[in-house]
């Protein structure tokens, strides 16, 4: 598909998830209902694979109900999307050891903010988390009470989107390195510090991650009564600048979590281990995230014994 025909159906599906019917649709582009239909069914589709929607999975997309209740995930799903890069990496780049050395480079040379947004970077890489669940995370999840680091920690229910409750490990030295150096600048600045020492000094419930002004990234609630749908535009936005800079077509966050759901694949974990750390709960979602190639059989069998 070409690019125009994509940005057309990225309108589509917003003038949809906004409110006008299929038909409306079709009357305006002089196509038929089916024709639209199919449209912004790919259109959401390709923004569930290759950039990620916030509180919404491949199932729901069929439902033009649980796409206008996602109107917000899917807007700022449609914000980040540049098809001339998406078609490069169609199914997102998996990072090499290489990509990431440059990626933190260039992220510690071109950010305003180069402490957080490599420790961003990190958590992302290290734990697999959804920017969302990022930004919700706080102090006291990071650090225990002395000022060390909380290796194993937990994806609480009020941070995991799923709202369940998960392993977090902090436990990789660049990660934790990085993200130490933050939270000394943090101090530095006075960013939501208090006078006694525990816990380095710094609120622990305050958010691990600020803005630039040393404020929380502003989470809103959408959805009908009783839908616990949440969106951090701020941390999407933060990511989306980073992946920027960083210069590597086709990455984003759904790409780096297949990164994670990759590395942890060739070192051994089982599809279940994967699907802990990241939040999924269904195997099948979790191939999806794993390298489609197949070797040759021949080389598949060679060297058993």
């Amino acid at each position: 598909m070409d690019t125009d025909s994509i940005l057309l159906s990225m309108t589509m599906l917003q003038e949809v998830i906004d409110g006008k019917t299929y038909d409306a649709v079709a009357a305006i582009y002089g196509v038929t209902r089916t024709a639209v239909e199919r449209r912004i069914k790919a259109a959401a589709l390709r923004l569930s694979r290759e950039v990620g929607i916030e509180g919404i999975n491949e199932e729901g997309i069929a439902f033009v109900q649980r796409l206008r209740a996602c109107k917000p995930g899917i807007a700022a799903a449609i914000d980040q999307y540049n098809p001339h890069i998406y078609q490069e990496k169609r199914v997102g780049r998996i990072l090499t050891d290489e990509d990431i050395h440059r990626a933190v480079q260039k992220t510690r040379v071109r950010s305003p903010c180069p402490n957080r947004d490599v420790a961003l970077l990190y958590v992302l890489l290290t734990t697999g988390a959804r920017p969302l669940e990022i930004a919700r995370l706080e102090v006291h999840d990071y650090l225990h009470a002395d000022g060390s680091v909380r290796e194993e920690s937990i994806m609480r229910t009020d941070v995991a989107v799923n709202r369940k409750t998960r392993p977090l490990f902090f436990v990789s030295e660049k990660s934790r390195e990085s993200i130490d150096s933050y939270l000394a600048e943090r101090l530095q600045r006075n960013f939501f510090t208090k006078k006694h020492t525990d816990f380095r000094g710094l609120d622990p419930h305050s958010r691990l991650f600020l803005t630039e002004t040393g404020m929380p990234f502003d989470i809103v609630q959408y959805g009908g009564q009783g839908q616990f749908r949440f969106l951090c535009r701020g941390i999407l936005d933060m990511y989306r600048k980073i992946f920027r800079r960083i210069g590597l077509p086709g990455v984003s966050a759904l790409s780096i979590r297949r990164t994670v759901a990759t590395r942890m694949f060739e070192r051994g974990a089982a599809e279940d281990q994967i699907g802990e750390i990241l939040g999924i709960s269904e195997k099948k979602s979790v191939r999806e995230l794993l390298p489609k190639q197949r070797q040759p059989l021949q080389a598949v069998v060679r060297g058993l014994v």
